[in-house]
């Protein structure tokens, strides 16, 4: 019995060893199937990328899971700082364990592995841990940290993970090399860029040829000084082309190459029919990395320097057989001439001289004494010309204030120039006086004149202005009391009053078109470039027309591309202003059939931008072929017959299509008479990025969040405060009104408001003068300005002050009450 016990309990222990041996070699086959996984992971193209956090995250993960820790962390170092740069880490901040910390930076220093003990530590959840150093070349490149192991770690989890660590080691190093190779090829290209820059600041043609005498490079700024295109340069020698200055050239070539000595050349164009004169300095650059030599040309335009020794020259033959027409010319001109001989000292002046100086013909002259005659601000510039024209042989032409003996002034032109001989010096100077008081008046008159219409470009623009505000302000009582009034009468009323608006809105219509002509006229109107939806826009424009189509018997048909995209950026008031001017024409000269309008999106090759083809159709009276070229001029209708049947101030069609063209566009017209008429145009907009939000035209205010919001109304009009107490009423608003700044300003020392809503123009105290102090009792209330100064520069005044809410009168309640939405959400 006891023999059969022993035998069952050796069988047993025998079949434990053999199952933890079984299990040991199970962990690890699994151990080398992990590690090899892990080193085909880091092998990967993607792993070093640019951007490799996420891979060094999935390394960490892999690595945690074959040592079966809980906690990780792989940092790279910066050898020229020494310190650990975290790339991934998991479950562990900071604040976790320093010891950790300071175990990773023991590795780093030592460049030797670091393990703590198994112990039980109640303040630190990271025991036991291991930070292991990689090397590359005995360089520590990474370290890996790894805590939270049962078991704890142990030199087998550094003989583990050698082998897959020296790789990673050499795969980084690696990937740095090639990072500072790309880093070193693109600093090599920018330099080289930076040169080629350089070089096309120059004025000079700049090239460069080889020992063989072959063009390597050629620098120009402007094209049209080559003779022929630079690439036709590039890898051909001299002899090829250079044409018949082709020998001197590879003369001075073999020079420069033989003796080092810099030579120059003056040369006229190889083209006939070119007047130009170049000069060429030729050097020798050594190469200092191998014996081959280069040389560098510098060739410069010369033919300034050249006609003025032609036309000296020409000057000179010229004076000596001009004396005996001299004098009658200086009289009939008022031009005297002077001449001073190098050799005796002597100064001459012809009688004209005398005369515009007030002197007697024995008075006593002298180069000194000549230098009185003119203003004493004037003198040290005409010295300096002199002394110029004496020593340096240049000539001088200026224009003076000269005073007579009598103290007569005046202004003259004087000039002087220098007669040489054959050997190059100056014989003699001579010059000439010219009394030139008319021209000069002439030219006051013209800068008065152009001050004056300066002058009265401003004061137009103060009138359009004040005349804007004048009649705005009563349309916008008009239109609004009529907006207020329409929701409540009966049919009869209400088509009245629908009258009332249509005429009201025609009126400013009319206004507008007159201003932003004038705007057009003098420059001033520049695109917005803000996010908006085409399509609400569009569908906006065509549902306010269809009444009006609906009240002549005709059809509105609106086509709109289903691929144009929601959002894009660009003015929605003028590509608005465009729509409407087109389809109110249109609706205007159709009496029966139909007008349509039809947008669709076109091919475009930026992917950035999207290209809108726009197409206003109608089947109405057309234009006659003579006068399609000039409908599009300011005030020009095609008869005035037309002009009475349909009114109009001609402005439309101009206006459009200058503001097509601030698009870079242009408005196509097909027309034929009575059948109809075709007008097209191409807008290419930015789309916006994703992120941008755009608010629809169509979305409803919701007036409940003004209920109990406090808003005070500074206004001097108290027919334009009633119309803003009727439009605000629904709202729940708590309202409160001024009829100036001055007024204002006492209200919000008694109380706070939530927002202000004011004009610009008032008495005492105006809204410009308002605005900072609002800003600055009540920094939280918002701002919005109602306003019938439409002028350029209100809205950058407005700017400059902070304030991005403005409306101009006559507005649409709509409109204010979206903004007011949007101040108090």
């Amino acid at each position: 019995m006891l023999a059969s016990r022993l035998t069952s309990s050796s069988k047993s222990g025998t079949f434990t060893e053999e199952l933890e041996i079984n299990l040991q070699s199970q962990e690890q086959i699994w151990q080398q199937q992990e590690l090899l996984r892990i080193i085909n992971l880091i092998q990967a193209e993607d792993f070093w990328e640019d951007n490799n956090r996420d891979s060094f995250d999935e390394l960490l993960n892999n690595l945690m899971k074959l040592t079966k820790s809980r906690y990780g962390f792989i940092g790279t170092v910066n050898n020229y700082h020494n310190r650990i740069s975290r790339q991934s880490h998991i479950n562990i901040s900071v604040e976790n364990d320093k010891e950790f910390y300071a175990c990773l930076e023991t590795a780093l220093q030592t460049k030797q592995p670091q393990i703590s003990e198994v112990i039980e530590r109640i303040d630190s959840s990271l025991y036991p841990y291991i930070g292991i150093p990689v090397l590359f070349q005995n360089e520590v490149l990474i370290v890996v940290g790894l805590a939270g192991r049962i078991s704890g770690y142990n030199q087998g989890t550094i003989d583990l993970l050698q082998p897959l660590l020296k790789l990673l080691g050499r795969l980084h190093f690696q990937q740095i090399q090639q990072s500072k190779q790309t880093q070193l090829i693109s600093q090599n290209t920018k330099w080289q860029e930076d040169w080629n820059s350089l070089m096309l600041t120059l004025d000079d043609i700049v090239m460069e040829i080889n020992d063989q005498k072959i063009f390597t490079h050629v620098w120009c700024r402007q094209d049209h000084l080559l003779f022929k295109p630079r690439e036709e340069f590039i890898g051909k020698t001299i002899n090829e082309t250079l044409g018949e200055h082709a020998s001197y050239f590879d003369q001075m070539a073999d020079e420069v190459l033989k003796t080092g000595v810099r030579q120059e050349y003056v040369y006229k164009d190889i083209r006939q029919e070119v007047e130009k004169w170049y000069r060429i300095k030729m050097s020798l650059f050594e190469n200092t990395e191998s014996s081959s030599k280069r040389l560098l040309l510098l060739i410069r335009d010369v033919t300034t320097q050249e006609s003025q020794k032609l036309n000296y020259e020409h000057t000179q033959t010229e004076l000596k057989r001009s004396n005996q027409l001299l004098s009658i010319c200086q009289q009939m001109s008022k031009m005297g001439g002077w001449e001073f001989n190098v050799n005796t000292g002597q100064l001459f002046w012809t009688a004209e001289i005398y005369k515009m100086r007030e002197i007697p013909q024995n008075y006593s002259i002298s180069l000194q004494s000549a230098i009185g005659f003119y203003h004493p601000e004037d003198r040290p510039v005409y010295e300096a010309a002199r002394e110029n024209l004496f020593y340096n042989y240049e000539p001088y032409d200026l224009e003076l204030r000269h005073i007579s003996a009598k103290g007569k002034q005046t202004w003259v032109r004087t000039i002087g120039v220098p007669i040489l001989n054959q050997r190059g010096m100056a014989t003699h100077f001579r010059g000439i006086i010219m009394d030139i008081t008319d021209k000069k008046d002439a030219e006051l008159q013209l800068v008065n004149a152009r001050d004056n219409a300066q002058k009265a470009a401003q004061s137009r623009s103060e009138f359009l202005s004040v005349m804007s505000h004048e009649i705005r302000t009563p349309l916008n009582a008009i239109i609004g009391i009529a907006g207020i009034l329409n929701g409540g009468t009966s049919d009869a009323q209400g088509e009245i009053i629908q009258t009332l608006q249509f005429s009201a809105r025609h009126l400013l219509g009319l206004i507008n078109d007159i201003l932003d002509f004038t705007k057009m006229e003098a420059g001033k109107i520049e695109l917005e470039h803000i996010p908006f939806n085409p399509t609400a826009l569009l569908q906006g424009i065509t549902r306010n027309h269809q009444p009006l189509a609906k009240s002549k018997g005709i059809k509105l048909y609106t086509s709109f591309d289903d691929t144009i995209p929601e959002n894009i950026i660009g003015d929605p008031v003028r590509l608005g202003q465009i729509i409407n001017n087109l389809l109110n024409n249109a609706i205007k000269f159709t009496q029966k059939g139909y007008v349509s309008i039809e947008v669709q999106q076109e091919a475009c090759t930026n992917p950035d931008y999207c290209a809108l083809s726009f197409e206003v159709k109608d089947t109405g009276i057309g234009i006659s072929e003579d006068m399609q070229e000039k409908i599009f001029d300011s005030f020009v209708q095609e008869n005035s017959a037309i002009s009475r049947l349909h009114g109009g101030t001609g402005l439309g069609l101009a206006i459009t299509k200058k503001l097509i063209n601030l698009y870079n566009s242009n408005i196509i017209l097909e027309s034929k008479k009575d059948e109809g008429t075709t007008f097209r145009f191409d807008i290419s907009f930015l789309i916006p990025k994703k992120n941008s939000i755009i608010h629809s035209n169509d979305e409803q205010s919701d007036n409940g969040c003004l209920q109990d919001k406090k808003i005070l109304i500074i206004e001097d009009n108290p027919i334009n405060i009633r119309i803003l107490e009727l439009q605000l009423q629904a709202t729940g608003a708590i309202i409160s009104s001024a009829c100036n700044g001055k007024v204002a300003l006492q209200k919000m020392k008694e109380d706070l408001y939530d927002g202000i809503i004011l004009d610009l123009h008032m008495p005492e105290m105006n809204g410009y003068e308002t605005i900072p102090h609002i800003k600055e009792w009540q920094p939280t209330a918002f701002i919005i300005v109602l306003t019938a100064d439409i002028m350029p520069d209100v809205r950058k005044r407005l700017n400059g002050l902070g304030v991005k809410n403005m409306l101009p009168k006559p507005y649409a309640p709509e409109d204010l009450l979206r903004m007011l939405q949007c101040n108090v959400e």
